[in-house]
Formats: C-alpha cells, structure tokens, sequence
C-alpha cells in the first residue's frame, strides 16, 4: 500500500504564522500545507510531539511549525535527489520556524530517497530535540509524487 501526498496552498497570514505577519514579507505571500493521508503534516507532528513537550514542561511547543513557501519546499524537494545538495545529504526541511519563518530555528526535517517505483520519506527529525521520535515514514507511488511535485512547481512563481 502506498501512502498520499498533497500540497494545498495558504496564506501564512491568515493562518496566524508570526513570521508571516512581521511586515518584512510582500503581499502575497503564500506557503504550502502538506498532507499526507489526507492528514496535515503538522498535526501528525503535534500529536506525536505532545507527550514530549509536556514531559519538559513546555507544552506550547508540541507542533509549533510553521509553512514554507511553494519555492522553497520545490526546491528542496527537488535537490533531495541530488546525491551533492545539503538536502540529499541532511534532510528536507519540510516545516519551519512559525516565529521567525526560518527552517533552521525550528524545523522538521526528513530524509527523502526514490528507486524506480516509489519515493520514500523517513527519518523525521527536529533538529534541536534529538530524543523526540517520530517513528513517521512514508511510501509514495513515484508517478503520483512526481505529479505533486509538479503542481507544486506551478505554484513556485507566487509571491515568496
């Protein structure tokens, strides 16, 4: 079985994203939703982060990420495959820092491989919190991934 992906395009602003609202970003601006499952990607994370952040005392914490921008996540997405990109190396940084909007504040990250039939996303990770396990891995149907990745693609000219 083969899990689903879909990127669904939002105002950060909207949202309540922080960084979105300081004023040093354009009108216009839009980030990328991720759903896997039909499943927002955040809400996954939250769920499992909680009983984390609440054994430190800092419950507010559990799920505090937020949306990068269509050319962005494209991008990172993109270079994952490429064996000499940091992203193939470290992970794609698929959520940021819903504060200041910066992926290595406070980010999720996850490995991302393919072979011939599937694309793979394991490994997730929070950088500044190494025994918070997620246990998350997914298996997309390559042709069906590629198609997302496409329209996120088409998305990349949006204001970011």
């Amino acid at each position: 079985m083969t899990d689903t992906l879909e990127f669904k395009i939002i105002d950060p602003k909207k949202k309540g994203e922080s960084w979105a609202e300081s004023g040093s970003f354009p009108e216009g601006l839009r980030a990328v939703e991720i759903y896997i499952n039909g499943q927002e990607l955040v809400d996954i994370v939250r769920e499992i982060e909680e009983p984390f952040a609440q054994e430190e005392g800092h419950p507010n914490i559990a799920g505090a990420y937020g949306h990068n921008t269509p050319k962005f996540l494209y991008k990172e997405l993109s270079e994952a495959f490429d064996d000499n990109s940091y992203s193939s190396k470290y992970g794609v940084p698929l959520l940021c820092c819903r504060d200041c909007g910066v992926w290595g504040c406070w980010d999720i990250d996850v490995m991302v491989r393919r072979d011939d039939e599937f694309v793979y996303w394991e490994n997730f990770r929070q950088g500044h919190r190494k025994n918070w396990l997620y246990n998350l891995s997914y298996k997309f149907d390559r042709t069906e991934y590629e198609r997302e990745i496409e329209k996120l693609k088409g998305f990349a000219h949006i204001v970011d």
